[in-house]
């Protein structure tokens, strides 16, 4: 059976106080992601930080 994002957070008690350590708004975001590990985790937070980023011209 694969671990989901709950599942990771319950698990793992660095990838939950990184969770919980983020914005509501990133926690939000994240819940929508298929995330499986504190790496998958981690990009995923980098990805949602690089999407926020005003666009260059």
């Amino acid at each position: 059976m694969e671990k989901n994002l709950t599942d990771l957070l319950n698990s793992d008690p660095i990838a939950y106080e990184y969770f919980y350590s983020l914005s509501p708004q990133v926690q939000e975001l994240l819940q929508s992601r298929d995330i499986h590990t504190f790496s998958q985790l981690k990009d995923a937070v980098a990805s949602i930080s690089f999407d926020k980023r005003p666009h260059a011209f």
